[in-house]
């Protein structure tokens, strides 16, 4: 190696090294990249849309249970899976941007430990608490406290699909080349819906999205003859030069899920709360699809305990089938114009007839 090759070999390792971090005692100053904000996708105008046109008096509680990742692609040597692990997350913020009521059946170990250590009486709330005309210093625990679901949202990531298309160009001229490629990928979730009293499944639909993404590059590879190669700075003679310039953008996996997950949402809140096609115009032209309201039928109520009158002081045991109290019969509202079964009774040992529907 010339004199010359070696100082500018030095001179550059001696930059080299400059630009390493040193230790000190005091904090580096962090880059700052661009502002946080909230999420937003196409169909987040939409979801904004529904909270103003829900119906007024609408009992409808929704519960959302996981919705996982089921591709089962997951790279070891890698990032992992490569699908997010909160899709359930993603579908309790959209449905929040709706205004449909929730009730939390996905992180409940908190609430549970706080209603046994309130039930053992252990629990306060720092102060004492009025229960009639007595002030009690624990956290009383009413019957019927915990607010019930009407229908339950479930489902999971079902597709993960690589390579769907892809295609490019390349060229290379006399060291002088370019090329360009674009590809796509597939996701898809299944989303069901069950009514949680019945568990009816009321809703169940898939859904994909293709995922779009490029490489643009442009490269230069030659040698060139830039002196004479004699021994003073600036004479190299013949030298290699290789540049290479590129760009790459992809559209974001865990996003695209987000808009997928969004989308779901508001198809599941525009069709059980009958909305229909108020808010469609603010859906994708290429997304919408037609409103099928889903009936909000609930199991019936139970019916109501029959009085039994002067019942007898014990039971004596039979083997014989108990008799139906004649205080049950004819005594339920018909349906459809039919008379419904009879209802028969149990007998308990106290005396007490508690009545069972036939079949």
């Amino acid at each position: 190696m010339s004199g010359k090759r070696a100082a500018v070999l030095a001179a550059l390792l001696a930059t080299a090294g400059c630009a390493a971090v040193p230790p000190g005692d005091r904090p580096v100053e962090v880059a700052r990249g661009p502002l946080p904000s909230r999420a937003f996708t196409p169909m987040t105008p939409a979801l904004t849309c529904l909270r103003d046109a829900l119906p007024r008096g609408l009992d409808l509680r929704l519960a959302v249970q996981s919705i996982p990742d089921r591709t089962g692609v997951v790279d070891y040597n890698g990032p992992g899976s490569y699908v997010t692990q909160g899709a359930e997350l993603m579908m309790v913020s959209a449905l929040a941007r709706s205004g449909v009521r929730q009730v939390n059946r996905t992180a409940t170990n908190i609430a549970e430990w706080e209603l046994q250590q309130a039930m053992e009486k252990r629990l306060g709330d720092g102060g004492k608490v009025q229960v009639g005309a007595t002030a009690v210093p624990f956290r009383p625990v009413p019957a019927g406290a915990l607010l019930g679901s009407t229908h339950t949202v479930y489902g999971g990531i079902t597709e993960l699909d690589f390579d769907l298309q892809s295609g490019g160009v390349e060229a290379n001229i006399a060291g002088i080349g370019a090329k360009a490629r674009g590809y796509y990928i597939g996701v898809g979730l299944d989303v069901v819906v069950a009514d949680t009293r019945t568990t009816e499944v009321v809703l169940a639909r898939s859904y994909r999205k293709q995922i779009w993404g490029q490489e643009v590059e442009a490269n230069l590879f030659r040698f060139w003859d830039i002196g004479n190669g004699g021994d003073k700075i600036g004479q190299f003679g013949t030298e290699l030069f290789d540049i290479r310039l590129g760009r790459q953008q992809n559209e974001p996996i865990h996003q695209s899920v987000r808009w997928v997950v969004e989308q779901a949402a508001y198809e599941i809140v525009r069709d059980l709360a009958g909305i229909g096609d108020r808010c469609d115009r603010l859906v994708p032209e290429g997304s919408r699809s037609t409103p099928s309201p889903v009936a909000l039928v609930h199991a019936a109520p139970f019916p109501p305990a029959a009085t039994i009158a002067n019942p007898p002081a014990e039971a004596e045991p039979s083997s014989s089938p108990p008799a139906t109290p004649s205080s049950l019969r004819g005594s339920a509202a018909t349906l459809d114009g039919k008379e419904p079964p009879a209802a028969r009774g149990v007998r308990l040992p106290d005396g007490t007839v508690l009545p069972v529907q036939g079949r």
